[in-house]
């Protein structure tokens, strides 16, 4: 594959459903006008380490039923699709509490796409195994030389490349790159998360509520609960999403489908808590959960996450739908199969997906089929054997 050569587009850069709350900071500083929120808003603003990245970014997928991606309006109708990755770099306080040490570099251990519909009333995430070997592009880095495309490698080397050249942007735009290349879907923005970051989004809504189905012991996670209905902490959170080596079969694969799980539980918990009439509580929840973000220009900006969270205040839990994308094994590796084709379209074209959960926690509920398949089956005359349930581990 050539090198692309850059480009540098219009600000179109879009911002991500988790940023709800921040939005509506700005909005609280339009109403009320007062000097102590325009200096919370101040605060806030300059919390979010922002990268422009236009320039690092080379040939683009064009946006559905657009010859050219729209300029960001968040009020416009258009789809909006976020590239959120979890970094495991251990630099910085907190980080250095987890393991290697910080000349190891960092990586994204978790990548999810997050499509916002552009009617305001689905959040599709799905992700994708870091273990996947892709094509990685030609990355543009801070110097303004050029990277080897790279072939059959693991998706999250992508992200190591870029920070190797530069920071946290150039890793950004070169994971970008890779999913670009892996989709054709258009990435409006990004969002990256270390494991400070994660710790104070959960501390600040006051932890999460999760059923542990089982009890879990995971030393390399830092991570030791018991079965049952818990609330976690940030420091649990972000154990329970790191942990893989004592649960299932330890691999990440089966870890994605815990993180997605605690997403969920993220977005039931964010979504209960009325930060709109609670002015102070907005602040704090605001002031901590930005303390460590690193973003696009549009997705850092306050009145942009305004205007989208507003647009996503009415959002049902059950259209907030996770998926993973649709693979075959390659030995400890995986590689994308057909069916990821379909689920690209899907986020290409601006099409519900099905998913494998939803935020509510469950399974979303099929539609019966019109040829009978799913009609029920004539009950029998013979009684089944009772058989007492088990106790459940959560009600």
């Amino acid at each position: 594959m050539s090198v692309r050569t850059p480009r540098h587009a219009a600000s179109h850069r879009r911002p991500s459903r988790w940023a709800r709350g921040a939005g509506l900071a700005a909005l609280s500083v339009a109403l009320f006008g007062t000097s102590t929120f325009a200096i919370a808003y101040n605060d806030i603003q300059t919390n979010i380490d922002r990268h422009d990245i236009d320039d690092l970014l080379g040939d683009r997928p064009t946006q559905a039923g657009q010859e050219e991606p729209a300029p960001l309006d968040p009020s416009a109708g258009k789809p909006i699709n976020i590239l959120v990755l979890g970094s495991d770099t251990r630099a910085g306080d907190v980080n250095d509490e987890y393991g290697t040490t910080p000349e190891a570099g960092q990586r994204s251990d978790t990548t999810m796409i997050a499509h916002i519909s552009a009617d305001r009333e689905r959040v599709e995430i799905v992700s994708i195994p870091r273990d996947s070997l892709v094509t990685i592009p030609a990355c543009r880095m801070a110097d303004g030389s050029w990277t080897e495309p790279q072939y059959e490698t693991m998706f999250n080397r992508a992200f190591s490349t870029g920070a190797d050249g530069g920071d946290l942007g150039t890793a950004a735009a070169c994971t970008i790159g890779a999913v670009e290349e892996l989709t054709d879907v258009y990435i409006d923005d990004f969002v990256v998360v270390d494991f400070a970051g994660f710790i104070n989004v959960i501390d600040a809504l006051g932890g999460v509520p999760m059923c542990i189905p089982e009890a879990i012991s995971d030393p390399k996670a830092k991570l030791d609960l018991e079965a049952g209905e818990q609330v976690l902490d940030g420091r649990d959170a972000l154990g329970f999403a790191r942990a893989r080596y004592t649960l299932g079969d330890g691999s990440d694969i089966a870890r994605i489908g815990r993180q997605q799980e605690l997403v969920g539980a993220i977005a039931r918990e964010a979504l209960s808590k009325n930060l709109l009439t609670d002015l102070p509580k907005l602040y704090r929840f605001l002031d901590a959960a930005t303390s460590t973000l690193t973003t696009g220009t549009e997705l850092g900006s306050i009145p942009t996450m305004a205007g989208l969270a507003y647009s996503l205040r009415g959002i049902n839990l059950e259209n907030i739908v996770f998926e993973t994308m649709p693979f075959e094994w390659a030995g400890n590796r995986v590689r994308p199969a057909a069916e990821a084709e379909e689920l690209w379209e899907a986020l290409r074209t601006d099409e519900p997906i099905e998913g494998a959960l939803n935020a509510t926690g469950e399974e979303p509920t099929e539609e019966p089929s019109d040829d009978g398949t799913d009609a029920p089956e004539e009950p029998t005359t013979e009684e089944p054997p009772v058989v007492a349930d088990p106790e459940p581990i959560c009600p």
